[in-house]
């Protein structure tokens, strides 16, 4: 055996020091754990608080923030109404800490557009007198439009600051009707205004920031005008809210001081203090201003007109909408009851009497003014509503459609209605009713048969009937079967689990 070669084998490596570098690729994993876990909690940190600046800026620029959007009331968001007391009563107890965490709850559910929430959305009803208001600048949290100060009737120590976000050819009309001593209504039947913040006064009192998510039209209920409004096109969270603070909040106070003690005939007081920095707007008459379901104009009244002079007037009644009186419901009945001289003007007689040319004349004319009037009779079927969309039609007379019952709410649910016509008939109880709108529900029996099948609660149905057609009362209860069934217009599932069928009535009597 070659002993050398044996000893080789077992020959040291030469002296020098060794460098196999374990504790630098140690360190180099351990970093990029923490980058990886700071990546991770930065982004559900950044996606899970829109509501911070920061983030918001961040989601901006990778368009993964949608902006505020107009909802409709029949597809609201749902939530739960406060009046002045009862909002005192629910924020003014909270802790400042407790405060700010609601918040940031309230601000991000509306920055996401109460989507993937269970909150119930807090709107805000009841009478509020204007203190003042202020035009919205780009600095300000909503870009464009204006914000009113007012005072609850009910409960002095509440005030809010109703935001009004709209174009800038808006701003004229907003600024003439929003003024000092202006009475401004919250319906809960009309006005869907959320509270997106709770504020402290330095006064002691609960100021709530409060901004519509309908976006509709307002007029005055005792006057002329109206203006309409539009979802921002983007938010400055850096802004901060209230929008109304500091020295604007102190010239509001002053300002509507001063139109009270004008209004009571009170004496100016001897010491005056500094000159507020708004101009005082000088006393008004009582009115309110309130939210109107004004329709659209569109071809669709146009097309119900037998001729096409009469449809010019129609922008007329469009304005007296916002003040209707009462004393005009039995005027259109006339015309509408004596159709009957309108042959007599197409036979055309060779000598017709003057008398007998006004009264169609006198008829066509005050034919508009009818869609815009409550008391408006039933239409008769295969006519065109007006201020709806759609056509009624004798029962059983509809188009073909595929007819389906409440138990498959889950299926259309899931799918969709994929553009096909459906109709849904069943044994419907009335649990909500205003205006041309209701909500039903299944009967007792068969609600909770699709409450334990499902696991979820019963479907509801959203109805809406065309103007002129009474909806039925609350806590009625009727059937509908093929002749006269509903149209379903649509199908959603709430994150909750609530299935809301919306569906419209298409048949008339």
């Amino acid at each position: 055996m070659n002993e050398d070669l044996f000893r080789r084998e077992f020959r040291t490596v030469p002296d020098g020091p060794k460098h196999d570098n374990l504790f630098v690729w140690t360190v180099v994993i351990i970093l990029l754990i923490g980058l990886a876990l700071a990546c991770w909690l930065g982004s559900y940190y950044i996606f899970g608080h829109p509501e911070k600046p920061e983030s918001y800026r961040f989601l901006q620029k990778i368009n993964k923030i949608e902006a505020p959007k107009r909802f409709v009331l029949t597809q609201a968001p749902p939530g739960d109404f406060l009046t002045p007391q009862k909002v005192f009563e629910r924020y003014g107890s909270l802790s400042r800490y407790d405060l700010d965490r609601k918040n940031e709850e309230l601000l991000r559910d509306y920055i996401r557009n109460y989507q993937n929430t269970k909150n119930l959305v807090p709107y805000i009803t009841g009478r509020y007198s204007i203190m003042s208001s202020y035009e919205l600048k780009p600095s300000d949290f909503f870009g464009v439009g204006l914000v009113a100060l007012a005072q609850a009737e009910e409960n002095p120590q509440v005030i809010i600051e109703h935001v009004y976000p709209a174009t800038p050819q808006t701003l004229p009309s907003l600024e003439q009707m929003l003024r000092t001593g202006l009475d401004l209504k919250l319906e809960k039947s009309l006005d869907l205004s959320a509270l997106i913040h709770v504020a402290r006064t330095p006064d002691g009192r609960l100021q709530l920031t409060v901004v519509p998510l309908l976006y509709g039209t307002y007029a005055l209920k005792q006057g002329s005008g109206s203006f309409s409004l539009e979802p921002p096109a983007q938010l400055n969270p850096e802004a901060g809210l209230p929008i109304i603070r500091g020295q604007l909040y102190g010239d509001a106070l002053k300002a509507f001081a001063d139109y009270t003690r004008r209004r009571s005939g009170a004496p100016a007081p001897s010491t005056p203090g500094a000159t507020p920095a708004i101009a005082v707007a000088q006393p008004v008459a009582q009115t309110t201003i309130v939210r109107v379901d004004t329709p659209e104009p569109s071809p669709t009244p146009a097309a119900a007109s037998p001729t096409p002079a009469p449809a010019q007037p129609l922008p007329t009644p469009l304005v007296a909408q916002s003040a209707p009186s009462p004393s005009v419901s039995p005027s259109p009945a006339k015309p509408v009851e004596t159709p009957k001289p309108a042959p007599a003007v197409a036979v055309a007689p060779p000598s017709p009497k003057p008398s007998a040319t006004v009264p169609p004349v006198a008829a066509a004319t005050k034919v508009p003014l009818q869609p815009f009037l409550v008391s408006a009779p039933t239409p008769t079927p295969g006519t065109v509503i007006s201020g709806g969309s759609w056509r009624t039609y004798a029962p059983g007379k509809m188009p073909r459609g595929r007819l389906v019952t409440l138990s498959d709410a889950n299926e259309l649910a899931d799918r969709g209605t994929g553009g096909e016509r459906l109709y849904l008939r069943g044994n419907f109880v009335v649990s909500f009713s205003s205006d041309n709108r209701a909500v039903l529900r299944p009967a007792s029996s068969l609600g909770n048969a699709l409450a334990s099948m499902t696991s979820s609660l019963p479907p509801r149905v959203i109805v809406e009937y065309p103007n002129g057609t009474a909806a039925p009362l609350k806590s009625a209860t009727f059937t509908r079967d093929e002749m006269r069934p509903f149209e379903i217009t649509g199908v959603r599932r709430e994150p909750n689990g609530q299935i809301n069928i919306f569906a419209r009535e298409v048949t008339a009597e």
